[in-house]
């Protein structure tokens, strides 16, 4: 009887204290390292790439990820420049068009649009400011990123030899796969649903008639990544708006899209994520929603990892109790 008694004590304790551990890493010291963790996934993703151009060209380690990552570059800049041309198009026409738009907003609005705009000047001009910062702050933190991947690239086979060499490699391997795992699998789900959620946004918004879909339906795709601010955030203040006008049809539609893409995202999450990690699609629903209160919107990605390592490291104390 005090053994079990004794043996309970020892996995609460094991519990709480993983438990602990795990929630102040990610509370106040992953924001610290955030640059210097992210240039490690992509010295991760690109160390089997840079290892076979060192093999063929027989350069430094150090050029070889350099022209990976410049590779990388290339990749992204032109999707993303031949996705532009397109929504570049679809703005110049919104802007021809602009004045319309506005004159139709206004007289629904009954001239609400002026007032709002005079009173928002100076918090646009204030937020400015805001801005200037913000951009700095992201082109140093991109700068420690490049920095951070060629040194830990560079230096990626000294490490897994410490790693080899060190009491604690199975834990160090164990943990480093799970996350490994964890994160693929969530970026994974996102970039299925965000490009769902695009699709279904550019079909629908072409069916109601709208000659900016495919723009539009980019523009929400990406937002909806971003759980606090979600599809509902632009379809919402939109179907109010075509309510405001009497257009109830094309609100109806608006509406409509944003309860497929709602419905979409709240299935597909947490079920695609939870059979991958082989994990119930209730805990990931739980644990998602957890990371948003206790770490805000990082917490979306933060939220499942905390929850999975938790389980598998206590697990894993527990079996060698």
């Amino acid at each position: 009887m005090k053994s079990t008694g004794l043996r309970k004590l020892q996995i609460a304790g094991i519990v709480i204290g993983v438990t602990v551990a795990i929630y102040l890493i990610i509370k106040f010291l992953l924001p610290l390292l955030a640059p210097f963790v992210l240039a490690f996934i992509i010295a991760l993703v690109i160390d089997r790439p840079v290892n076979f151009l060192v093999r063929k060209l027989k350069w430094k380690r150090v050029a070889c990820t350099l022209i990976m990552l410049l590779l990388v570059l290339i990749i992204l800049g032109t999707v993303v420049f031949l996705a532009g041309r397109i929504l570049v198009r679809q703005v110049k026409k919104f802007i021809d068009n602009y004045d319309e738009y506005y004159e139709m907003l206004q007289d629904a609005t009954g001239g609400l649009c002026d007032e709002l705009g005079r009173s928002l000047i100076p918090t646009v001009m204030h937020g400015s400011i805001d801005v200037v910062a913000a951009l700095a702050w992201f082109f140093t933190t991109l700068t420690l990123v490049i920095m951070g991947t060629v040194f830990l690239s560079k230096d990626m086979e000294k490490m897994r030899a410490g790693i080899s060499n060190s009491i604690f490699r199975d834990e160090i391997c164990f943990i480093g796969g799970r996350m490994k795992e964890i994160l693929g699998t969530y970026f994974k789900t996102q970039f299925i649903i965000m490009s769902i959620t695009c699709l279904i946004c550019t079909a629908g918004l072409y069916i109601l008639g709208n000659p900016y879909g495919f723009l539009i339906g980019i523009l929400i795709g990406i937002v909806d990544a971003f759980p606090v601010l979600g599809t509902g955030t632009v379809f919402v203040p939109w179907g109010v708006i075509l309510v405001v006008m009497g257009k109830y049809r094309q609100a109806v539609g608006i509406f409509a899209i944003y309860l497929v893409c709602y419905y979409v995202r709240q299935f597909l999450e947490p079920k695609l994520m939870g059979n991958n990690l082989g994990v119930s699609p209730i805990l990931m629903l739980v644990s998602l929603y957890l990371g948003l209160v206790l770490f805000g919107i990082t917490g979306v990605i933060t939220g499942p990892i905390a929850a999975i390592l938790i389980r598998e490291i206590t697990l894993r104390a527990i079996k060698n109790l």
